[in-house]
């Protein structure tokens, strides 16, 4: 296995089709050789993706050629706006397919093997998205030397990074902020806008490297601007791209391409801006349609609410193609609109014999992450660097003699009142009319306004430098934020996870800059959230949300001042744009005023639980948000912020989960299915016939034999299955396979303890019998399965998975932990520290009640265990099952079994026996007790009602007995805490229990 740099070029090829430029193979030498990641200074279309893979061919390089390892081994690609298509996540997914397909002995197959060697792992390169979930299935990574790529928003990997990541169990934070703030690239495109992210990057990076321990210290984030005009230091060095690159055949086609660019005054043709913008748009269109090289042009549009009017105008024709594409969008529709066959065309390249023209209306979200190349462009007025942005995506290749641009102000109201841009877009306005033609379109013929397009001025990279000669392009662009100072108290306060201190810092600031709006909320819809007496019965809301929890798939982030809008005043103006942290000086009249709000449902992450929302100041910055789908609010295309149909409740197809519930309710099926009254009502006979059996039947035969005909019930009602593809905004296809898939399962069982390889769960609901919940089969035993619901919140809920004894766990757990430290090229001491902490992890779980409740209850049973279990394998699903078990075994739900193995480890620790010897003491303890995420700096203060005496066994096979009596809060945690930060740093102690935690959860997945 050899690598040179100089193979850089054909490896580009090899998985690209073609070479690489100049400035990205110079690029790739001078990192290696000055060990900096430089800032890119390089137009808009020449490939600054491509830093993927010179990261990634470098990290490659090092590792077979021995070297010690400078590369990161992950690169977090960020952007400032949410993406409907991530062009670096396709990028990265294209080089991840070409790894895994390529031969041996090839010259991918020996950069896909180093990267194998580098991680031990299967896969040599993983290219995922970053995502909330409060469990362990909706983690974006399973193991911290995985070399990936991993795309975010400014929020998601900000937040992550300072220990507060936003729509995350507060458990799972420490995991995230060890992956984004260690071993890891941050990359920010147009980081003029993101520039507060990157400075607080590089301040938290100098934290990092104040840490005592020499080798954790200097694993701080590096940064990287991929923009020309933001940089955290201005004194960083710059990569530009060079005279060679003008030359070169491709790439100085695209710096010189002819888009001829016009203004056109529509402020005339409506009062409201966006029904202005829409009828002025319509009209481009038509006047663009005869000019443009290829039949499909772009219009850009600088909010949701007028993309949808100009959507709504043009839609209703019928001798064009219309797609709408936003970036707030559920992660499921996302993905079914992508796979829609005009999206697909318009990514793989219009032709030009296409029967009729393709138009495609969007927001922001098209102006980076999207690799298209529009024949004509039509766009609302904005900011200078979002309009260049946009022409960027006009004629990308550079391939047309020439390209129409028409840039349309809609309203000329107080430039403090444009939405998202304000007098920055008014000064753009004027800049641009001092040099290109304006037009007012009200009353001219068709054939003067295309006359006026092919005079418009040329803007491309090679003349944009004389426009703005002279010019102060401050004034043309949205202010830079004020950036507040990352003081060491707070991020100590920050690093403080369990519990969270009181008050809380918000990180939006040191995100976005003050003066910002706060950050986004997640919203998501579901439809079986009974009304009891004309009100929401809460208990049962939260009950049923903690049955079936949240996934990415079915949530979209919304500015909270919109939702509170929607909320209060569903028929108001929506201003959401495609931006995060837009100015938001005024708290909404929502607010103001106190309107009453429609009810709602809000996950509370200090208190782990699902609380009402009843006013607009229960709509918390960063919180999660559920509605009931019948509020409507969103569509195949995304939010719409006003009232309409239902939403379709998309709980029961998570990504990325092995086994997931299906919710047999009639509500949900009707969504999905498209039922009319008649077939929701049969359904529904059929599902409380099906579960009144369920509850008498005593038989397994007969048990398997009720769900299989149930399940033939519903997929009657259901249209029959054909080998199309789902179609854009239906859900029955999916409905029919989830439905088929359960009726292969040959057996099923109702009992707590029954699912297995072979068996089935099926899940009762005693008090509504017109609901049942189905669990598939286990995966085989080969197999690792992500189940929805196994998490760190519970008392049970890590000790969900398959059946597994204590003694297997643990040494499988230290075993991986220990791998893991190696691959991370850590200290001899500090491997060894996390192995004993690993291997001592879970001793605590010897107490005879906590086995107990492992065997559901059964005392006799866990007491005739040949060895104590570390995981019960009860469905996460089956909550009364879960609580009747807790109930019989008197574990209270808080009591941590964690607490308990620190205990022991701390008394073994005291003995000073030889297995830990110059071992860093304080820090084993501090990986047993926080290897849930608690003990950040302190345990629940949950004591044991029924103190008893427990014998764990250690390490090193030596028995230590404790009393529960004293499990609760450790007083020494907090200065422990204090002293491994100081030590280790921040994000090296978060490390070194990701180590231990992500070791846990992957050996409990596989079953081991």
């Amino acid at each position: 296995m050899s690598l040179v740099l100089g193979d850089f070029p054909g490896f580009v090829e090899a998985v690209h089709g073609h070479r690489p430029f100049p400035w990205q193979s110079d690029y790739l030498n001078k990192v290696e050789e000055t060990g900096n990641w430089l800032d890119l200074d390089v137009p808009t279309g020449l490939g600054k993706t491509s830093l993927i893979d010179i990261w990634m061919f470098l990290l490659a390089w090092q590792c077979a050629t021995g070297q010690e390892r400078s590369v990161p081994l992950r690169l977090f690609f960020v952007v400032d706006r949410r993406l409907v298509v991530d062009q670096a996540h396709e990028h990265a997914r294209t080089i991840q397919h070409a790894l895994e397909s390529a031969p041996h002995e090839s010259l991918t197959g020996r950069v896909a093997q180093a990267l194998r060697t580098l991680s031990g792992e299967s896969t040599a390169l993983e290219a995922v998205r970053m995502r909330g979930g409060v469990d362990w299935a909706s983690r974006w990574l399973r193991s911290p030397v995985q070399p990936a790529v991993i795309t975010s928003t400014v929020d998601q990997y900000g937040s992550r990074l300072l220990f507060r990541g936003y729509h995350t169990s507060p458990r799972m934070r420490p995991i995230d902020a060890a992956l984004c703030g260690t071993d890891a690239l941050l990359a920010v495109d147009e980081a003029h806008i993101a520039l507060p992210l990157l400075t607080t990057a590089v301040d938290c990076a100098a934290y990092q490297r104040t840490a005592f321990h020499p080798e954790l210290a200097h694993r701080g984030v590096q940064v990287v601007s991929l923009s020309a005009t933001a940089a955290a230091d201005p004194a960083r060095p710059r990569h530009h791209i060079t005279e060679r690159d003008r030359e070169h055949p491709v790439a100085g086609d695209r710096l010189n391409a002819q888009r001829c660019l016009t203004l056109w005054d529509a402020s005339t043709l409506a009062k409201h801006p966006s029904l202005a913008f829409a009828q002025a748009a319509e009209q481009a269109v038509d006047v663009m349609l005869p000019l443009v090289a290829r039949p499909v042009l772009g219009v850009v549009a600088n909010t949701i609410h007028t993309a949808r009017a100009a959507f709504q105008c043009l839609v209703a024709r019928d001798d064009i193609d219309v797609v709408l594409l936003t970036g707030r969008c559920r992660g499921e529709d996302r993905e079914r609109l992508l796979n829609s066959g005009q999206v697909r065309e318009l990514f793989e390249g219009i032709s030009a014999d296409r029967d009729r023209p393709l138009v495609v209306v969007a927001t922001q979200t098209v102006e980076v992450g999207v690799d298209v190349s529009f024949a004509g462009l039509i766009s609302e007025n904005a900011a200078a660097a979002p309009l260049i942005q946009r022409l960027g995506r006009l004629d990308r290749t550079g391939a047309f003699p020439w390209a129409p641009a028409i840039v349309i102000r809609a309203a000329v109201p107080d430039p403090q009142d444009i939405p998202v841009y304000g007098p920055a877009a008014h000064a753009t306005w004027e800049w641009l009319a001092s040099h290109a033609p304006l037009t007012n379109p009200v009353g001219q013929s068709t054939d003067a306004l295309r006359d006026s397009l092919r005079h418009g001025l040329v803007i491309n990279p090679t003349t944009l430098p004389a426009l703005l000669a002279g010019i102060k392009t401050e004034s043309l662009n949205v202010p830079a934020p004020r950036i507040p100072v990352l003081h060491r108290t707070l991020l100590d306060s920050w690093a403080r996870t369990s519990p969270t201190p009181v008050p809380d810092q918000p990180t939006a600031p040191f995100l976005h800059g003050l003066s910002t709006t706060p950050e986004d909320v997640q919203v998501l819809w579901r439809s079986d959230l009974p009304i009891l007496d004309r009100q929401p019965d809460w208990d049962q809301w939260a009950a049923r949300m903690a049955q079936v929890p949240p996934h990415p798939g079915e949530t979209v982030a919304i500015p909270a001042r919109q939702l509170r809008r929607f909320l209060t005043q569903p028929t108001a103006d929506d201003t959401t744009s495609d931006l995060e942290g837009m100015p938001d000086d005024a708290m909404p009249a929502a607010d103001k005023q106190q309107r009453s709000m429609a009810p709602a449902l809000r996950y509370d992450d200090r208190d782990n639980q699902w609380v009402p929302a009843i006013s607009p100041r229960d709509i918390r910055p960063g919180s999660t948000i559920v509605l009931p789908s019948h509020y409507s609010g969103h569509d195949a295309y995304g939010w719409t912020g006003t009232p309409g149909a239902p939403v379709v409740d998309l709980a029961d197809f998570p990504p990325r989960t092995d086994s997931p519930a299906t919710r047999l309710d009639a509500e949900p099926l009707a969504l999905l299915g498209g039922f009319d009254e008649a077939t929701a009502h049969a359904a529904t006979t059929a599902i409380t016939q099906a579960s009144k059996k369920l509850l008498a039947s005593e038989d397994d035969d007969s048990v398997t034999d009720i769900v299989h005909h149930l399940l033939d019930r519903l997929l009657g009602l259901l249209p029959a299955a054909d080998s199309a593809q789902p179609t854009l905004g239906s859900y029955s296809y999916d409905l029919h396979q989830r439905l088929s898939q359960l009726r292969t399962i040959t057996t099923w069982d109702i009992t707590a303890d029954g699912r297995s390889a072979q068996t089935g769960h099926a899940i009762l609901d005693a008090t509504n019998p017109t609901r049942l919940l189905l669990v598939p089969a286990r995966p085989q035993a080969d197999r690792i399965e992500r189940t929805a619901g196994v998490n760190d919140e519970d008392a049970d809920g890590s000790s969900l998975t398959r059946p597994v004894s204590l003694t297997q766990h643990s040494k499988a757990v230290a075993a991986r932990a220990a791998d893991f430290a190696v691959r991370l090229e850590l200290a001899d001491t500090l491997v060894a520290a996390v192995e004993t902490g690993a291997h001592a992890h879970d001793c605590g779980k010897h107490h005879p009640r906590f086995q107990c409740m492992l065997c559901a209850g059964d005392r006799l049973l866990a007491e005739s265990l040949d060895e104590p279990l570390a995981k019960s394998g009860m469905d996460p699903a089956d909550r009364t099952g879960r609580r009747r078990a807790a109930r019989q075994a008197n574990w209270h739900p808080e009591l941590r079994h964690e607490a308990l193995s620190a205990l022991a480890v701390h008394k073994w620790l005291a003995t000073s026996p030889a297995h830990t010897q110059g071992l860093d003491e304080d820090l084993i303890v501090h990986l047993v007790a926080s290897h849930h995420g608690h003990a950040r700096p302190l345990l629940p203060p949950v004591t044991d009602p029924e103190p008893v005496d427990v014998t764990c066994l250690m390490p090193n096979q030596q028995h230590v007995t404790v009393n529960s009596a004293a499990m609760g809060t450790d007083w020494t945690g907090p200065d422990r805490f204090d002293a491994l930060n100081r030590h280790y740093g921040p994000w090296g102690l978060a490390l070194l229990e990701a180590v231990v935690r992500l070791a846990d959860m992957a050996c409990s997945e596989e079953g081991s």
